[in-house]
């Protein structure tokens, strides 16, 4: 993430293979797009016109919505004055910040909150919550406790992402890639469905013991 749009500007990063929250796109997903218009209007207001045309730029570094963005690393062009970040790298007048309480791409919750529509998911994540101990999901049933354990990226890529988890007991596994129809998931070659998590991203209920996760496009 850049708070200064000359340091790259929207989709340069795509170039060299740089994840970021920004950038252009004449047809980007509408949740992505009320979730980052709601963080930056600093309540759970998602009605349009949500303030951006086709360029999406957040640059509201104090928000807790940025840790669940995953975002790891902010390019400034001053300095940053937040014990949450720590000036990690500098290069001429950029200065490259790390993001001291991002949360992992994929990581297990201990408590699930079910909303029953995105207009309650977002009043719900706007309460004080802890988004590494909670997920707000949609339409679930799910009891309230999970147990919490081991998730590590193994594999991911533009069209699949492999997970190896361990968990005591059931779980309910968060991916931190936005939600979106056409990505399937399954484990240990079981499907599994993908719930609609904290209002625009993935999660999938996990029985205990060590599985191999596999989130995949499919088209069909």
């Amino acid at each position: 993430m850049s708070t200064d749009s000359r340091i790259l500007p929207p989709n340069f990063s795509s170039i060299y293979k740089i994840q970021s929250i920004e950038g252009y796109d004449p047809l980007y997903i509408r949740r992505y797009t009320e979730l980052i218009s709601a963080m930056q209007r600093g309540k759970p207001d998602i009605i349009p016109p949500f303030g951006f045309n086709r360029i999406i730029t957040p640059h509201d570094l104090e928000n807790k919505f940025i840790n669940l963005l995953n975002v790891k690393y902010v390019l400034s062009l001053s300095e940053i004055n937040n014990p949450d970040y720590r000036l990690a790298f500098e290069e001429g007048q950029t200065k490259i910040y790390e993001n001291l309480n991002v949360l992992p791409r994929a990581f297990f919750v201990s408590s699930v909150v079910t909303a029953k529509d995105k207009s309650d998911a977002i009043e719900k994540m706007f309460t004080d919550m802890d988004f590494s101990k909670t997920a707000v999901v949609e339409d679930s049933g799910f009891s309230n406790q999970f147990s919490v354990g081991k998730s590590t990226i193994i594999d991911y890529s533009d069209n699949e992402v492999i997970v190896q988890t361990d968990n005591q007991e059931s779980g309910f596994l968060v991916l931190l890639d936005s939600f979106y129809p056409t990505w399937k998931a399954k484990i240990d070659d079981r499907d599994t469905k993908i719930f609609i998590t904290n209002y625009n991203f993935r999660g999938i209920e996990v029985p205990k013991g060590k599985h191999t996760v596999r989130f995949y496009i499919s088209l069909l």
